[in-house]
């Protein structure tokens, strides 16, 4: 079976990595000059982020075609799952925001627009085309926990630190491993054009991820008419 994603994908991730460990907002998590406030902000709407990220992966479950297909993206889907818990609760008492409070979060426009694209690619494109709109968001930051916890020297204790190695767990590899898996499952023995359209998909979903962190994250970036958000209906009991 040909590895798409080493021939084809890390090195345009790797090269997307590069950029966003170079941004000021990851540098000063590096170096833990990070404002609380942004890094709160960043941890709220990353929450809201993977929520539609789960949204997006289940709607693969509607075209799969065999039990195998399903079962491969469970295991994904559980991972994802499991991963909105321990944001949910973990870094959300870190931060000092509750569970109903990180509910109750307008999702900002740079976020929305990114879950949008992943959405549209999921109802409208192949399996292997979902897996590349989705698939840099999973594996990139591993990268950052190969790439910066070696030259983050902070107490291992601090959160800064704790969040850089959260993504070089074994745990968290092993999850990004699956996602490599399925990627070469399905983008194996493509066409040129077939191909020129997965890489066009994986080159949006890299860009959608640098503007994370220069425009959202680095600006604090919502809508420009955010007052006439309601509150959030989550706050509402039926």
């Amino acid at each position: 079976m040909s590895n798409f994603y080493r021939e084809y994908l890390e090195p345009m991730l790797r090269k997307t990595a590069n950029v966003m460990e170079n941004t000021p907002h990851m540098q000063d998590i590096v170096n833990g000059t990070m404002p609380m406030e942004k890094f709160r902000f960043q941890i709220v709407q990353n929450y809201q982020y993977l929520m539609d990220y789960l949204r997006t992966w289940s709607t693969a479950l509607a075209k799969c075609e065999d039990y195998e297909q399903m079962s491969d993206l469970l295991v994904i889907i559980n991972d994802i799952y499991a991963g909105i818990n321990y944001h949910r609760n973990y870094w959300g008492s870190y931060v000092g925001v509750t569970p109903e409070e990180m509910d109750a979060v307008i999702e900002a426009e740079g976020k929305r627009s990114y879950t949008a694209f992943q959405s549209m690619i999921a109802h409208t494109g192949t399996l292997a085309e979902l897996v590349c709109a989705v698939f840099p968001c999973g594996i990139m930051y591993t990268y950052f926990g190969e790439d910066l916890l070696p030259l983050c020297k902070l107490p291992e204790d601090n959160i800064f630190h704790q969040w850089i190695a959260y993504y070089a767990t074994d745990r968290y590899k092993k999850e990004a491993a699956n996602k490599e898996a399925m990627i070469n499952k399905y983008c194996a023995n493509k066409t040129e054009r077939e191909i020129a359209k997965l890489l066009e998909i994986t080159a949006d979903a890299c860009n959608y991820e640098i503007l994370q962190w220069t425009e959202l994250y680095g600006k604090m970036k919502t809508w420009p008419l955010e007052e006439i958000f309601p509150k959030k209906f989550t706050t509402y009991r039926e």
